[in-house]
């Protein structure tokens, strides 16, 4: 009899893990279809299978907090306190295996300082994963394609209140990048405006204003001595906003309000600058910052800085520097670093539209 209690006890056990880990599958192939039905463009069928990811991660996280609630609950656990380690060591002398994966299965992929080793953090924490904030990005996708910019727009904000349960944390930029896009598909250039300047304010918006106040003071020394100084002076590691300070840039520059659009642009020029400098700085322990001539042709040795710098619109934000700072009344400044662009830029495009610009600049002073 107790044979077949035993053999009994350990189905349930297997059961209960097999049927927890068939919907952790469930819910992931489910997401990598939808994926793969997003990029083949079968947006209903995409969406269909984002769904079905959502209800199976729902569905999963409730059965784990079952399984473990129930087995915490006796009183042999909750002797054993909030500590992990003797909550763990309790369940492995019960021989509640089903509990044990559960609880190893987040430690090993988050680490148990995440949890405090304590277990009601790590219930708590569980309990947040029931959303999921990258099936909810997909959605939004779709929704944007096919121009039902609301709709995308709750779901983007869903992602965003769950994005500490996204697998990838920093994936949270990419929404609000696409968030302002929806803004400026609407043609709310106030919101888009707003939105960009929430992606700056992420990191120190208050760095942010006084290092443009200074690049400012720099610039419009206007004189040659300070073009490259410029470069020596300023860094700027903000590297997720560099897409935004380029847009901002733009977008000032489009409604003539130029010191923020010079500010914006500086910023972007020098983020994109200090980016360059630290990875050639790490590859080439030789190299040694002269002047930005000099640095500008390092870069060339190295194709995927420049495109990187391309993608991210860096030697664009190099001409745009100067088309603003010219419209500013700058014009040393900003001919002394068009000559430099009209030799060396990294992108050819933008090294010939240095060129060209110097042409119709003959004789401005």
């Amino acid at each position: 009899m107790k044979k077949l209690l035993s053999s009994l006890m350990l189905f349930c056990i297997f059961s209960a893990v097999f049927a927890q880990n068939k919907l952790n599958d469930k819910s992931n192939i489910a997401y990598r279809n939808a994926k793969g039905y997003f990029d083949s463009q079968e947006y209903g069928k995409c969406l269909e299978y984002a769904e079905n990811a959502m209800t199976y991660r729902k569905q999963q996280i409730e059965s784990e907090i079952k399984i473990l609630t129930r087995s915490l609950s006796t009183r042999q656990l909750k002797s054993a306190g909030d500590n992990i380690g003797k909550v763990l060591e309790t369940l492995k002398e019960r021989g509640e295996q089903n509990c044990i994966d559960i609880i190893n299965s987040y430690i090993k992929k988050y680490g148990s300082n995440k949890f405090n080793n304590s277990i009601e953090k790590l219930l708590n924490f569980i309990k947040e994963q029931e959303s999921f904030p990258e099936a909810q990005i997909l959605i939004g996708d779709v929704y944007k394609i096919e121009g039902e910019y609301d709709l995308a727009e709750d779901y983007y904000f869903d992602a965003l209140k769950n994005s500490e349960v996204m697998d990838i944390p920093d994936q949270k930029y990419s929404v609000l990048y696409t968030l302002a896009d929806i803004s400026s598909l609407k043609n709310d250039k106030e919101q888009m405006e707003k939105r960009l300047l929430n992606i700056t304010a992420i990191a120190d918006p208050s760095r942010n204003k006084l290092i443009m106040k200074n690049m400012h003071q720099t610039i419009r020394r206007n004189t040659n001595e300070y073009m490259n100084k410029f470069f020596i002076m300023y860094r700027s590691y903000d590297y997720y906003s560099l897409e935004a300070y380029c847009k901002l840039a733009e977008y000032y520059l489009s409604i003539e309000q130029y010191e923020k659009a010079l500010g914006y642009c500086a910023l972007a020029v020098i983020t994109g600058f200090s980016k360059a400098y630290n990875i050639i700085e790490k590859r080439n322990l030789a190299f040694e910052y002269t002047n930005i001539q000099d640095f500008l042709e390092e870069v060339q040795n190295y194709d995927d800085i420049v495109s990187w710098g391309s993608e991210n619109k860096v030697w664009e934000s190099f001409n745009l520097l100067c088309e603003i700072s010219f419209k500013m009344g700058y014009n040393v400044f900003a001919k002394d670093l068009l000559i430099v662009l009209s030799k060396s830029s990294p992108e050819k495009y933008w090294q010939q539209s240095a060129v060209l610009k110097l042409d119709t600049l003959d004789g401005v002073k």
